[in-house]
C-alpha cells in the first residue's frame, strides 16, 4: 500500500500533467462548430519536395516550446495566379481551419521568427524547396496556450503551384 506523501505525490503528478485548457471552451465549440484535431498539412495527389522530406524526415527538427513537437512535412495544392504566398484568411482555408474568416492567423518573416537562429536548417530548406521564392512563417493560434507555426514558400506558378514547407505546434504558456 501505497503511503499518503507517494499519494500526495502522484496526485500532484497527475494534476501537473493535465490539459491545461482543460474545461476551457474553445471558440469553434461555443459556436456550436465541431472542433478539427489537426490541421491539414499534406494534400493527395502533392508530393513533399525532397528538401523538406530531408529535414522532416530526420527526426531531430523540433520547434522548442513547453511541448518540443517535430516539425512536419507541409504539401498542398495553391493556385497562386501570380500573388505569391497566401493571405492569413487563405492560409487558413487551405489548412483547413474551422473558421477560416476569424482565424488567428499572424504573417511573420522568418528572421524575426527564428531570431536565435535555432531553426536555420528548417528555413534553409524551405527555402531550397521553393527555389528561392519568399518564405514567410504563418503563425495559427490553436487555443490558449497551442500555437503553430508553419514555414512555408511556393514551388511552381499559377494552377500547379504547391504551398510547401513545414510546420511544428508550440505550447506557450
Amino acid at each position: 500500500m501505497a503511503s499518503s506523501s507517494e499519494q500526495d505525490y502522484m496526485a500532484f503528478l497527475d494534476k501537473a500533467n493535465e490539459d491545461p485548457s482543460k474545461g476551457v471552451a474553445s471558440a469553434a465549440k461555443t459556436q456550436g462548430q465541431g472542433v478539427k484535431k489537426k490541421f491539414r498539412t499534406t494534400q493527395e495527389g502533392v508530393e513533399v519536395p525532397e528538401a523538406i522530406r530531408r529535414v522532416c524526415g530526420k527526426g531531430d527538427a523540433f520547434y522548442v516550446s513547453e511541448a518540443d513537437e517535430p516539425f512536419e512535412a507541409v504539401a498542398l495544392g495553391w493556385d497562386e495566379a501570380g500573388r505569391g504566398l497566401p493571405d492569413e484568411e487563405e492560409f487558413a482555408g487551405l489548412i483547413e481551419h474551422w473558421d477560416p474568416k476569424n482565424a488567428d492567423v499572424e504573417i511573420m518573416d522568418p528572421v524575426d521568427w527564428d531570431r536565435n537562429g535555432q531553426y536555420g536548417e528548417i528555413v534553409d530548406a524551405v527555402r531550397e524547396a521553393g527555389q528561392g521564392n519568399d518564405v514567410r512563417v504563418y503563425r495559427v493560434a490553436r487555443d490558449g496556450v497551442r500555437i503553430e507555426y508553419w514555414v512555408v514558400t511556393t514551388e511552381g506558378k499559377g494552377e500547379g503551384a504547391k504551398l510547401v514547407g513545414a510546420k511544428a505546434l508550440a505550447v506557450e504558456s
